[in-house]
């Protein structure tokens, strides 16, 4: 395994084994990162609905002052 401490020769550059793995490590960083993104999104929407409800909740129960008529 290469370390990041070690340079890597031009043998070691061209390595199929090492260019594939380099590639799959990309890929699934970029896999992770957007799915990491859309959690994210996806709690601060549920977040912003649940304060929302909360919202109108509060709404509704508070106590409404009395009508007077001028009758």
């Amino acid at each position: 395994m290469l370390s990041s401490s070690q340079p890597a020769n031009s043998s070691t550059r061209d390595d199929p084994i090492v260019s594939y793995s380099q590639s799959l490590h990309d890929y699934t960083l970029r896999l992770w990162t957007e799915s990491r993104r859309i959690a994210e999104e996806k709690a601060r929407s549920r977040a912003a609905r649940k304060e929302e409800a909360s919202r109108r909740r509060r709404e509704i129960e508070a106590p409404h002052p009395p009508e007077t008529s001028n009758t």
